[in-house]
């Protein structure tokens, strides 16, 4: 998705909001406690903008860590249902 988005669609497309949205939910499927613990640098021109992470970011900003190991068993569903709404 990232290689996708990065050089076949036009930064100014509706497909590029999309695709952005789209690698965010599949990247946060892969590395659920994002942006705590470890994962890999993604490439910088997908911008930490759109619906889901700013949503995702905000959250991640109000757990604890008990709260966190909760919020990451519930991640699949959550990303899922959010997946089924694009």
């Amino acid at each position: 998705i990232q290689e996708w988005v990065t050089t076949e669609v036009a930064t100014e497309s509706s497909l590029w909001t999309w695709g952005c949205d789209t690698f965010w939910l599949a990247f946060i499927a892969a590395y659920p406690s994002f942006p705590m613990g470890k994962w890999p640098m993604w490439d910088p021109h997908i911008p930490l903008e759109g619906s889901f992470i700013e949503e995702w970011l905000q959250h991640s900003n109000n757990y604890g860590t008990d709260e966190e190991v909760l919020a990451q068993d519930d991640a699949v569903s959550d990303i899922w249902n959010e997946f089924c709404r694009h």
